[in-house]
């Protein structure tokens, strides 16, 4: 007997198929692929250690990219505020923050580097620490001077005075009389009537 495929029956078929098919992928469904993590950055605090200053104190731990960031200047305002977080006054004979006048206190374009020592001497020393010149007119001029943000004038006090002399070791006379202390081999403090004139560098 010959047998013809039915084409109602075939379609039939292929119907009951295609209907399955939705269906069976709702039974067992296929999980969607997990994003991939995001990366995490964590940046580290990299701590570095600088080198003893005033002969194995002021060891100052900072950021390493506040190592890297010595000679970095500041503006007036934010030097003063970082010293201010740290303890350290600001006081000026005029009242004023003027670069350009000699009785003004100014620490406009001042290193980075030279205010954090001031901080690590204040920390160190556990004195008060008053600044009482910065990158004013005024002061001798040079390559490590106070107009290049390299020195500062620290008030006299009998705490600090005698921290400072204990610490450092006597180097010399200097041509207007203030006797030089030297601490690290280039940085040097000259005793002058009024106040300390701190090399940083």
């Amino acid at each position: 007997m010959d047998v013809r495929p039915s084409w109602r029956g075939l379609a039939g078929i292929g119907t009951a198929v295609l209907i399955s098919l939705p269906m069976q992928n709702d039974r067992d469904p296929v999980p969607p692929p997990s994003p991939a993590p995001a990366a995490t950055a964590e940046v580290a605090r990299q701590e570095v250690t600088l080198p003893p200053l005033l002969a194995g104190t002021f060891v100052a731990t900072v950021r390493a990219r506040d190592a890297l960031e010595a000679d970095a200047r500041l503006p007036h305002e934010e030097a003063v505020g970082l010293l201010l977080d740290a303890g350290v006054r600001r006081v000026s004979s005029g009242d004023c923050a003027d670069h350009r006048r000699p009785y003004c206190t100014s620490l406009r374009a001042i290193r980075y580097g030279t205010l954090m020592r001031v901080v690590d001497l204040r920390r160190a020393s556990g004195c008060p620490v008053t600044v009482t010149g910065g990158t004013e007119t005024g002061h001798a001029g040079g390559r490590y001077s106070h107009g290049n943000g390299y020195k500062v004038d620290l008030a006299h006090n009998p705490c600090l005075d005698a921290y400072v002399t204990r610490m450092c070791r006597y180097w010399r006379t200097r041509a207007d009389g203030a006797a030089l202390y030297r601490a690290a081999p280039s940085d040097v403090w000259a005793d002058e009537p009024t106040h300390w004139d701190v090399l940083f560098r």
